[in-house]
């Protein structure tokens, strides 16, 4: 009735304002490789000026990506670059070896790597911190590997029976980066009693976009657009050489074929988000460590903790954000201008 009054008297129907999109940030797992996504962080919080989590509604991360998001959703960090110097500087605390006086080769025996030194670093990165503590949502993926499904801890939707469930920050570090074969499944208890056994949510979304976009639809509603960002440290899958193929059976395939499936998965929902899903601007920033000299690349290993390896990460991260130091103010500027969506 009021567009037919308008258009009687000759005055356009008013357009109602548009609404503000949800900001979301996605941090990619990578083991060490988090001094690179630390370093991408730093630098859009610079960019961007005060707490990174000010210019976010939503976070999400897996693996290393979970427990950085968790550190700046939770307020335990006084700058996003602390990320890159924990991972650089207490690699060696996290990967403390598991004993083995027998000498069994690494597919025979059981977990690499103890728990205790990652506890550890955990807790002194987040303290007694609790899910429900954070300043702003934060959702963190790992693999149920009793029930068969990824499991988004502190997502809105919550889990099947409806009760609600908190959870030590510490435990989640655990359970997002239980990786098979490097750390023992991490066992987690909900305040509800609820037990689920964990390992890395890499298996199955390394990089939780996908999952990061349901959750942020579902807390602030499907009409609203998305300014998503997503931060990883960069890779492709492997190349082979079809010598080697003809010459490999099962186990050595087994590690080439992983990273095939978790870069192609990152580079498929990637791709699928950008080019089929209107209303949502997607923001990818990753290291192209081809565009950097070969002789100072660093390892795709996410465990390789030598000194030389690491240093190669922080170097080529920061070379190249300061070859692409436009592209990180572009997004800083998308992101300063939105305001938050508790505030519309």
């Amino acid at each position: 009735m009021t567009d037919l009054f308008s258009r009687l008297l000759g005055r356009k129907p008013a357009r109602p304002a548009p609404l503000p999109p949800i900001r979301v940030l996605v941090i990619e797992g990578g083991g060490v490789r988090g001094i690179v996504t630390g370093q991408i962080l730093g630098r859009l919080e610079d960019r961007t000026g005060g707490p990174l989590r000010a210019h976010f509604d939503l976070l999400a991360g897996t693996s290393s990506g979970g427990i950085s998001a968790m550190a700046l959703a939770s307020d335990s960090l006084s700058s996003a670059y602390e990320l890159s110097d924990i991972f650089h500087y207490r690699a060696n605390d996290v990967f403390l070896r598991a004993p083995n006086p027998v000498r069994l080769p690494s597919l025979l025996r059981g977990s690499r790597y103890l728990a205790e030194g990652f506890d550890t670093v955990a807790h002194d990165v987040l303290g007694d911190g609790w899910l429900s503590g954070c300043k702003l949502p934060c959702v963190v993926a790992s693999y149920l590997i009793e029930e068969g499904r990824l499991k988004l801890f502190g997502s809105a939707a919550g889990d099947d029976d409806g009760a609600p469930e908190d959870f030590r920050l510490v435990d989640l570090a655990r359970a997002t980066t239980a990786a098979p074969s490097f750390f023992p499944p991490a066992h987690v208890v909900s305040t509800a009693g609820r037990e689920y056994w964990c390992v890395d949510g890499g298996i199955y979304a390394n990089a939780p976009v996908l999952q990061a976009v349901t959750e942020a639809r579902c807390r602030f509603g499907f009409n609203r657009p998305i300014e998503l960002v997503s931060v990883g440290p960069g890779g492709k899958p492997p190349h082979i050489t079809v010598e080697q193929a003809q010459q490999w059976g099962g186990i050595s395939w087994l590690k080439p074929v992983f990273d095939i499936q978790v870069q192609a998965l990152n580079e498929q929902t990637h791709a699928f988000i950008d080019s089929q899903m209107p209303g949502i601007r997607l923001h990818r920033l990753a290291v192209d460590w081809d565009s950097l000299p070969e002789d100072g690349r660093p390892t795709d290993e996410l465990d390789d903790d030598r000194p030389e390896n690491l240093d190669q990460l922080r170097a080529g991260s920061v070379a190249w954000l300061n070859n692409n130091d436009a592209q990180i103010t572009a997004v800083a500027a998308v992101l300063r201008q939105a305001r938050p969506v508790n505030l519309a």
